[in-house]
């Protein structure tokens, strides 16, 4: 029987084409999102715009990361965010800081008033026992400043540490606070210039010693 069928060669199969979405979604991380509010990020930053010697840079790059987000007005309340914004608003050392907390200020005034309408917010916060870990860390950087931990300074230092290495009492953040704490107590030259603000806090925590004398 094969002999009276006829064979015929098959068509190739059309290749299928893989399409790719023009745009991407990226991935995002639960801090990028305007409706979580890591409430940890709102003190660091506060911190970052009623410490003294602050640069400009720092305090505009502060607002910034404020204003890409939505406070609720609990969150404003608790924090006080609020209040450091508007007295920036009205009385900041240039024109582009009043002009930029005046930006966050409107945006947060509006928000909290459309409130209803929004999603709800997810608020982030640390636990207790992280928490009492944390004010040991501060008193020690506060000692080896010869201040107290009520003061800006010691607090922003903690604060910005352990956002630095992910908002984690791990290893990692342990070393890096003991050296801090060793550096700042008996480096007496790098001591001053941090209290000064000749060495930022930011440069502070992520540069090795060798950088900062």
């Amino acid at each position: 029987m094969d002999k009276f069928v006829i064979r015929t060669k098959r068509s190739p199969k059309p290749e299928r084409k893989i399409t790719e979405t023009a745009n991407r979604k990226k991935q995002s991380t639960i801090e990028s999102l305007a409706s979580v509010v890591v409430v940890e990020e709102i003190q660091r930053l506060k911190l970052e715009l009623e410490n003294e010697v602050s640069t400009s840079e720092t305090i505009l790059s502060a607002l910034k990361g404020l204003g890409a987000k939505n406070l609720s007005k609990e969150v404003l309340m608790s924090t006080k965010i609020g209040h450091t914004v508007n007295r920036l608003r009205r009385q900041g050392s240039t024109e582009e800081i009043r002009q930029q907390a005046k930006v966050v200020f409107r945006r947060w005034r509006r928000f909290v008033r459309d409130l209803e309408k929004e999603k709800p917010l997810i608020e982030v916060h640390c636990d207790k026992k992280t928490e009492v870990l944390r004010g040991k860390g501060r008193q020690l950087i506060a000692d080896a400043l010869q201040m107290t931990p009520s003061e800006h300074l010691p607090e922003l230092i903690e604060r910005t540490v352990f956002h630095t290495f992910g908002r984690l009492i791990n290893n990692t953040y342990k070393r890096r606070m003991r050296s801090l704490v060793f550096t700042l107590k008996h480096r007496g030259t790098i001591r001053e210039k941090v209290m000064s603000g000749e060495i930022s806090v930011k440069k502070l925590v992520s540069s090795p010693v060798e950088q900062l004398t």
